[in-house]
């Protein structure tokens, strides 16, 4: 390993509790099926991504473990479940004694694309920090760092803003990368708006979508629109 080597780092929450904000739109059993599709197909396009060096799952669930296994992540066990960010910290914490670069992105972007996590790796060579920020609710979509203490993780609902201000606050600069693909998540009934519009090729989560008879759910008149907020 060389110290430019960067890793991707994907925090992953149990099954079971996954997703609960579409519990209007699926039952428990569905939404834990989404969320594991939307995992498969997050590490596939890791690990179709050439300038990873690896890619590590943060989680306490074994199901979301053997998914890993499957794609050749190492997995790193959240003994404690306090929630997302300390799962994050964790991963960030195993990392630190070898100080490589960390790209840490969440395991509901499935509309993001190899070329997606390129670019974010590229823009690195260049700041020490790199932000995707989702694009309907002020959250972070990706946290690139060149070492993994420069910023503690504050993932959540307009956490862009609160990562952006830290890192001001410690005067490293920071780049923006507004993408489509990465910047789209499936956490609420809003978020089916970009599947639903544009019919796009959507892997193992495109395919459940289509056996769960999604649109079907909304009616042809109620399709969720998303707002955008950039």
């Amino acid at each position: 390993m060389d110290d430019f080597e960067t890793w991707a780092l994907v925090p992953v929450k149990r099954f079971s509790q996954a997703k609960s904000r579409l519990g209007d739109i699926l039952v428990a059993t569905e939404r834990a099926k989404l969320a594991q599709a939307m995992l498969c197909d997050v590490l596939g396009n890791l690990r179709d991504t050439r300038s990873l060096a690896g890619i590590a799952v943060v989680s306490a669930d074994p199901e979301a473990f053997a998914i890993a296994k499957r794609f050749g992540a190492a997995m790193i066990f959240d003994e404690v479940e306090t929630g997302v960010n300390a799962a994050v910290q964790r991963g960030l914490d195993a990392f630190q004694p070898c100080g490589r670069r960390v790209l840490v992105v969440p395991a509901d972007i499935p509309f993001a694309r190899p070329e997606d996590f390129e670019h974010v790796i590229r823009l690195l060579d260049h700041t020490p920090i790199v932000l995707v920020p989702a694009l309907y609710d002020g959250g972070t979509n990706a946290l690139a760092m060149r070492l993994p203490d420069m910023l503690e993780p504050r993932f959540g609902e307009e956490s862009f803003r609160a990562h952006r201000d830290l890192a001001r606050q410690r005067q490293l600069s920071c780049s923006v990368f507004k993408s489509h693909g990465i910047g789209k998540d499936i956490d609420c009934p809003i978020d089916f708006g970009p599947y639903l519009i544009s019919s796009q090729n959507l892997g193992t989560t495109g395919s459940l979508l289509d056996e769960l008879k999604i649109a079907d759910r909304f009616g042809s008149d109620d399709h969720p629109v998303p707002v955008r907020l950039f």
